[in-house]
């Protein structure tokens, strides 16, 4: 339309000279309109890029958003109605941009609240897998007294919740400047855990020895990662073909409830990860709370029901013993035998001797039969007499393990002014209901037998006759 209006201007001029009469010569008009043909095609082409640039710039802008999804801004600095298109697009991009940017902060925002969220499951699942753990153990630690047994449980679960190769106790005597190993446990079977609580190696501990020492120092945890090679590991000879295999080791305290350090537990080689962690600390420190509570309860136990002097059960506590496995083998139709056993001469000993030396008698026979007596039998002492309860026993079985103690104690080396004393003894057996029809009768049937025995002569045993 614009090359049309500007292509009549030479038209209106020779229009004009034709009716005003003015003489022009064929070029003069030639050139006249070969000039508007090129203004006009030159105004056409200016006019037609000043429409066409902005709308390309629109639909190329337009195209881009359709395949990227990018809201660019056209740069239109006209005046016109395609500006004011370009001004509305620009207007509705940058709506479009704060709406992405904002649901881009959201979506940032709820990418890192569930990241803290899984985060925080993982944590709570850590925590529940550590409280069923640590509540297993309890929950064992409460069916029985035994403290080898006790501390074996903890260990084991300790083992397999940590994923380590093996853990041990080791417990302080602090008027030898000594560690005792409690007890190991872990795939690396130790012959350590067919021994007697006794009877465990001892390691020579000077104060803040090694990492135990620093624990027992400062009462707090330490992990050594580099294993037997961080300077602070120090290596025992009862232990040196062990040490050297140890890559990674978590050192904690073992506490009792006055604060004081009562030994260390140790998770050697960790498996998978293969490293400890400070997030392992707090289920460490609580298997040591409950080490820490079965010692204390184990000395409370020894304390209030175990002769210090024999080792075996105080009296009145077996007499409760001896009732409830009494009711429990006529109600289950289990056996049940009693064995009494007198030391011979008792009296002629402690007249050519003294009280001390009595007292030492009774000692070293109380711990022999201690030593020798199933997880499940129970034994007292009352002066010269022991009383041996076994439940589930036949005759047969308490006739072998009164051989047993009886040749086990003569064995004992005593002396007594530079002498070496013979000692024997003498058992009575009864078994139930073999020799006793009625469990209430048992231990008068044991007594009968036992008198026999020393009425005897001693140094024998008697099987009391069925009734």
């Amino acid at each position: 339309m614009t090359f049309i209006l500007v292509s009549l201007l030479p038209v209106v001029i020779f229009v004009y000279i034709q009716y005003s009469g003015v003489a022009i010569t064929n070029a003069t008009a030639f050139f006249i309109g070969v000039i508007a043909l090129i203004n006009a095609i030159i105004t056409s082409v200016l006019v037609t890029a000043s429409i066409i640039t902005p709308v390309d710039l629109i639909l190329h802008a337009l195209q881009v958003f359709q395949t990227k999804k990018s809201a660019a801004s056209i740069s239109d600095k006209g005046q016109d109605e395609i500006a004011e298109v370009s001004f509305e697009l620009n207007r509705i991009f940058s709506e479009w941009n704060q709406e992405i940017v904002s649901l881009g902060k959201k979506q940032f925002q709820q990418e890192k609240e569930q990241e803290k969220t899984q985060v925080q499951i993982s944590i709570n699942e850590q925590q529940l897998a550590s409280t069923r753990s640590l509540l297993k153990v309890a929950q064992t630690l409460n069916t029985t007294f035994d403290f080898q047994s006790n501390l074996k449980t903890i260990l084991d679960e300790a083992v397999t919740a940590m994923n380590v190769q093996w853990a041990s106790i080791l417990l302080i005597n602090r008027e030898k400047h000594e560690m005792t190993v409690a007890c190991v446990r872990g795939v690396e079977k130790s012959l350590l855990d067919d021994l007697a609580e006794e009877e465990y190696p001892s390691i020579r501990l000077k104060p803040h020895e090694g990492l135990a020492g620093q624990v027992i120092k400062d009462g707090l945890p330490l992990i050594a990662n580099k294993g037997f090679k961080d300077p602070r590991f120090k290596q025992f000879s009862e232990f040196r073909s062990k040490d050297e295999k140890v890559a990674s080791l978590l050192c904690a305290p073992i506490v009792s409830a006055d604060g004081q350090v009562l030994g260390v537990m140790n998770l050697i080689n960790r498996v998978v990860p293969p490293v400890f962690r400070n997030e392992d600390l707090p289920y460490v420190k609580d298997l040591c709370t409950l080490a820490s509570l079965v010692i204390e309860r184990n000395r409370m136990y020894a304390n209030l029901f175990v002769d210090e002097l024999t080792g075996l059960s105080a009296h009145n506590v077996w007499k409760g013993y001896f009732a409830e496995e009494s009711a429990r083998s006529v109600r289950y139709a289990q056996m049940l035998s009693l064995v009494i056993i007198d030391i011979d001469n008792f009296k002629k000993i402690v007249s050519d001797t003294n009280a001390e030396f009595a007292t030492q008698l009774n000692g070293v026979c109380g711990k022999v039969i201690a030593r020798t007596l199933r997880d499940t039998d129970t034994a007292s002492s009352m002066q010269e007499r022991f009383f041996l309860l076994l439940p589930n026993t036949d005759l047969a079985g308490a006739v072998y393990l009164t051989g047993r103690i009886k040749e086990a104690i003569e064995k004992e080396s005593l002396e007594f002014d530079g002498k070496r004393l013979s000692i024997t003894v003498s058992a009575g057996i009864a078994s139930y209901p073999e020799t006793v029809t009625d469990v209430r009768n048992l231990m008068k049937a044991s007594v009968q037998a036992s008198n026999q025995a020393r009425e005897a002569g001693g140094n024998r045993a008697v099987i009391h006759k069925a009734e």
